[in-house]
């Protein structure tokens, strides 16, 4: 499980420019490298850069363990779980499984969701995400036009995850 996660965490940096800095005035987060914004991980940048180990550990504290996606038995699914949860917080993304699940959407992956993820399809769960991720980012740009610049690539990163 260890080796799974550690590759999740790799392929999230990639996905998220790796370790080039930016510092885009539409990007909500400010300054970022290997994924993690200075808005949210000011401690990361408290030196003036993050470090690939830095980074490791915040991806494993935040988006991981703390909402518990280690708990996903399914490995696709737990990585679009992190994956979703890096792009648009832990809660919002098990909010999202919660909601294909049919389950009470709090925001917490708890027994009851653990049960009705035990009992459901994986395949099928995954690629109703997918599609509940496409159109929550669409929902996005709707509101915010500005963000439609960005709306290419998160539905690719979200298709990517299709079975």
């Amino acid at each position: 499980m260890a080796n799974e996660i550690d590759d999740i965490i790799t392929d999230v940096i990639k996905r998220e420019g790796g370790s080039t800095e930016t510092n885009d005035p539409l990007d909500a987060g400010g300054r970022t490298a290997y994924g993690i914004s200075e808005k949210s991980n000011p401690e990361a940048w408290a030196d003036g850069k993050v470090t690939s180990d830095e980074a490791r550990a915040i991806y494993l504290a935040k988006y991981v363990k703390s909402p518990g996606f280690d708990a996903i038995p399914d490995a696709r699914l737990m990585h679009q779980m992190v994956d979703f949860g890096v792009l648009s917080g832990p809660s919002v993304a098990v909010r999202k499984l919660q909601h294909t699940l049919r389950v009470a959407e709090d925001g917490i992956l708890g027994p009851t969701t653990l049960k009705a993820l035990s009992e459901a399809n994986p395949r099928a769960i995954n690629n109703a995400l997918c599609i509940e991720r496409c159109k929550m980012l669409a929902q996005i740009v709707q509101k915010t036009p500005s963000q439609a610049r960005f709306l290419v690539d998160w539905l690719d990163r979200a298709l990517s995850f299709l079975l």
